[in-house]
């Protein structure tokens, strides 16, 4: 039985050339003037970019790293959040716009009306996410959700992070289903007992042949009893 639904979002609820051609390229641009203008007030950030590579940085020194981050698509946490800073300027002069496959729009909303709470997992920080689903097409979507998690609850390929989000939300694994289209994912939350089903959006994911899992194309498959 279902007591809990967690969803990715980048191939999932939302398509991937949203997050990869709009959202990155926004924040690639934009990062070093933002840092320059607001290096004060994000210095605690800094100081993390400073432990993870494991020296001091001056300011350009840490713009530098940041943009080598971002082409190699580490998964730091200190560059997920400098990221949700900078979109949440673009939110707010109207510059971007979060995107919501309309099948997802839809079966979210029918199981917050169920009363299935729903949970975001996402290597995004849990601002950008709130960004997102705060600005969609469909509007302010931030009250279908229950709760974010981000890379610091743990990294998505690692199934130790499911037993954390498992224990903080207070569901059993095997009442929570995972939805994702990344395989890793998908295997790393069924190894600890959740429900799971992939994504395979045309356009977007193949189908894995032999994968051991459920793969949909659309929300619209997904049946909760």
């Amino acid at each position: 039985m279902v007591k809990a639904v967690l969803t990715d979002i980048e191939g999932t609820t939302s398509s991937i050339s949203f997050v990869k051609d709009v959202l990155f390229p926004y924040a690639k641009k934009r990062l070093p003037s933002f840092l320059r203008e607001n290096a004060e007030e994000v210095k605690e950030i800094l100081k993390e970019v400073e432990a993870i590579e494991g020296k001091p940085l001056s300011l350009e020194g840490a713009i530098d790293t940041l943009l080598r981050w971002i082409d190699e698509d580490k998964k730091a946490t200190p560059l997920k959040e400098l990221q949700g800073l900078i979109w949440e300027e673009g939110y707010a002069k109207g510059e971007l716009k979060g995107h919501v496959y309309e099948d997802a729009y839809r079966k979210l909303k029918e199981w917050h009306q169920r009363g299935i709470p729903i949970y975001v997992y996402s290597s995004g920080s849990v601002k950008a996410q709130i960004l997102l689903f705060s600005n969609t097409n469909y509007g302010d979507l931030t009250h279908l959700f229950s709760g974010y998690f981000d890379t610091k609850v743990g990294n998505k390929k690692d199934s130790t992070s499911y037993e954390k989000i498992s224990e903080r939300i207070g569901v059993n694994p095997e009442n929570i289903l995972f939805l994702s289209d990344s395989p890793e994912e998908i295997e790393a939350a069924a190894s600890v007992g959740m429900q799971v089903i992939r994504f395979a959006r045309e356009g977007e994911n193949e189908l894995i042949e032999g994968f051991p899992f459920q793969q949909v194309k659309s929300f619209e498959e997904i049946t909760i009893i």
